[in-house]
């Protein structure tokens, strides 16, 4: 992957080192005086800036707290997260403390939970993971095990589907802005054959379910510390079957066939079911094709609808595209259309030429 000409006849703005803004400092310092807890601010850390919220890490004293707050208090996401993260009684994840809405200028929701100093796995390094698998498996099937989430991994899906129309996603301006940097008509086209085959694959899944389901892996769902493993994104937790979250880590963090293998047999084991490796493989192509949507719509959104200001962002897109390109190009509308996705959508850091 070459990183060097991501700047060329693009204007980015390259974000400030997570420099915390005065007004970002108003609404946290609001929040944490509405809240029912008792918080002083030592050191405050911006996580990540998500569609759904903001994620910040509070150090009070020897206590490390999470904030994530969203001016949409009807972000159907974050609600969910919120609920699960409430209910959940896993080791695996923060400690939920208070959450509501607070007025600051808008409406406000948040989130305060306490957690123990930790990093994300993809900025420690995920390797780790496959020289503590033993570990990653305990925590994995803790909270897998806490059979308390209702809402079902169908329906999760579906409703990812749904919102991933591009005629409702961009407006006219921005259309024809794809339109005329790049073919609108052919995106639409891979996007909804995607969405597609998703819709079709989804119809042959049984309704089996193993427990709960972290639902998506994304760069701040998985954290590790001293002590294990944390999943700190459940925005997608959902009811469901561990073999389509082994498929999610897989693809995200593009860890190879053997790694791949060590990991199913082993969670599979830890979670007492028999490996049924035509199910796994069933659930696998439905997320590669989940993958293969969310790279390229979240590309598509970053560029014409965020107007390219988060380069993090689109590198670490960019990255996931590149770690499993050649298994996206498996599926038989991304192979066709293989030259104009690495031209048109990943030019800015893939200079790949290949040949039809």
């Amino acid at each position: 992957m070459k990183t060097s000409s991501i700047f060329k006849d693009r204007l980015y703005s390259l974000p400030s080192s997570g420099r915390i803004t005065a007004a970002e400092t108003k609404i946290i310092k609001r929040i944490l005086e509405h809240s029912k807890c008792d918080i002083s601010i030592d050191k405050l850390s911006l996580i990540c800036v998500e569609e759904d919220y903001d994620f910040y890490e509070i150090n009070s004293g020897d206590n490390i707290f999470e904030l994530k707050f969203s001016l949409d208090c009807d972000s159907e996401k974050f609600i969910r997260e919120i609920k699960n993260i409430k209910n959940s009684k896993s080791i695996a994840t923060s400690k939920y403390l208070d959450s509501g809405k607070v007025k600051v200028g808008d409406d406000i929701l948040y989130l305060i939970c306490q957690s123990v100093r930790s990093e994300s796995l993809f900025d420690y390094g995920r390797s780790h993971l496959a020289t503590d698998l033993n570990l990653f498996c305990d925590f994995y099937e803790d909270y897998a095990s806490k059979d308390n989430y209702r809402t079902v991994y169908k329906t999760i899906l579906s409703k990812f589907l749904e919102e991933s129309d591009m005629s409702s996603v961009f407006d006219q301006d921005q259309k024809s802005y794809i339109e005329s940097h790049s073919d609108y008509s052919r995106c639409e086209l891979i996007i909804n054959n995607l969405k597609s085959d998703i819709k079709e694959r989804l119809k042959d899944i049984p309704k089996t379910y193993t427990g709960n389901i972290i639902g998506d892996f994304a760069k701040n769902s998985l954290f590790v510390n001293s002590e294990g493993f944390l999943f700190k994104d459940l925005r997608y937790g959902c009811k469901g079957h561990f073999y389509s979250d082994i498929a999610n880590l897989v693809l995200f963090h593009g860890f190879n066939k053997k790694i791949e293998k060590a990991i199913l047999d082993r969670v599979s084991d830890r979670m007492g079911v028999d490996l049924n490796q035509k199910l796994y493989e069933a659930f696998y192509e439905i997320q590669l094709r989940v993958k293969a949507l969310q790279c390229l719509l979240q590309y598509l959104k970053e560029v014409y609808l965020y107007e390219s200001s988060r380069i993090e962002i689109i590198i670490s897109i960019i990255d996931c595209f590149s770690q499993n390109y050649k298994r996206f190009c498996t599926i038989p509308i991304v192979k066709d259309h293989r030259t104009f996705i690495l031209t048109n959508i990943t030019e800015p850091v893939l200079e790949s030429k290949l040949e039809d």
